[in-house]
């Protein structure tokens, strides 16, 4: 019988050898860099018993770490997501699009996609009414590939375990602050989402993990930035950068410690002045139409954004059109930044 759940899984130490483990002895193995190497590249091998991977890896000649693989792997919501694609183009734009999400360290995958000839690459991270020609998936315990169906995304593929059913989507800028604390950024298209996201970075107040999509765990509370490439302003162009390896984009699980939602400045207020939310009721229907499907139960939905707004402020923020949105950033949301840093 199929289960989700790999017999093993392999990890990279950071001496470059593996541990391999069993997990239905909880038995650990450490094997060489090439051994490990061939475990972590061949995915067909990954649902075969361990004996039987590791005695068919040991026997094949040791492969280059420099040859072009067929495949990326993402870390993604807490999970790592092999991305196999036949065009090297689909591969690279993955690859150097979320360079960021590109693991430091190797590891088996939780779960796979194939991207075939059919795939629209550009819109793997949208939700879609309709098929998904070209895409599939399969566990690494399943030898078997299944078409990925359905409405949600694909990147990351939230029909799938271990993501199905779980997440709630916010259509939001996630900016993490040095005490690990979250802040949720919403904002209807073009409102500043990516301008706050760049100049909280460019500040020194906060990392980035994502200026567009943010996924609500509806079992644990936390949340977790899709760190796609974000769109950066020169004059009236906008250009996909990549967010880059390291400190200034945050990768893991964040608690969300407060919400501001971008609104245009009504004519007789005060650009840059904030708001609150007086009531539970007010917080949802301020953010209710920045809430999206991620796979959650509509139950799982409401208990959680309910849930979200309950126990943490809700702000809205009063905005200029560019270029006066960062002046109203730095009146505006500084104050609510440095608030959370002082009181964590």
């Amino acid at each position: 019988m199929i289960t989700d759940s790999a017999s093993w899984v392999a990890l990279e130490r950071p001496d470059g050898t593996w541990d391999v483990v069993e997990n239905a002895t909880s038995t650990i193995y450490q094997v060489s860099s090439a051994l490990g190497t061939r475990l972590w590249q061949q995915d067909e091998l990954w649902p075969v018993p361990l004996h039987q991977a590791l005695d068919t890896a040991s026997g094949q000649a040791s492969s280059s770490d420099t040859e072009e693989a067929s495949f990326v792997d993402l870390a993604l919501a807490g999970a790592i997501v092999r991305y196999h694609a036949a065009d090297p183009a689909v591969l690279n734009q993955l690859r150097t699009g979320l360079a960021a999400a590109v693991p430091d360290r190797r590891r088996t995958a939780d779960v796979l996609v194939r991207l075939g000839s059919e795939a629209r690459a550009d819109m793997l991270h949208r939700s879609f009414a309709g098929d998904r020609p070209g895409v599939d998936y399969r566990m690494p315990c399943d030898p078997q590939w299944h078409a990925l169906t359905g409405d949600l995304p694909a990147l990351p593929p939230l029909a799938t375990p271990p993501y199905g059913e779980r997440f709630i989507a916010l259509h939001a800028a996630l900016l993490v602050l040095p005490s690990g604390q979250g802040l949720l950024v919403c904002g209807n298209q073009k409102a500043g989402k990516t301008t706050a996201a760049l100049w909280a970075r460019e500040a020194g107040l906060a990392s980035i993990a994502t200026d567009e999509v943010v996924l609500l765990d509806s079992l644990t509370g936390v949340v977790f930035g899709v760190p796609l490439a974000v769109a950066v302003r020169s004059g009236d162009q906008r250009t996909a950068m990549p967010l880059p390896p390291g400190s200034t984009t945050y990768l893991g699980a964040a608690l969300p410690a407060a919400v501001v939602i971008l609104v245009p400045a009504e004519p007789l207020s005060l650009s840059g002045s904030v708001e609150t939310a007086d009531s539970e009721e007010e917080a949802m229907s301020w953010l209710a139409e920045h809430l999206r499907d991620g796979g959650a139960s509509p139950a799982a939905m409401h208990g959680s954004s309910r849930g979200l707004v309950s126990g943490i402020p809700v702000h809205r923020l009063g905005v200029s059109p560019w270029p006066g949105l960062v002046a109203d950033f730095e009146s505006g949301l500084s104050c609510v930044l440095k608030t959370m840093e002082r009181c964590p």
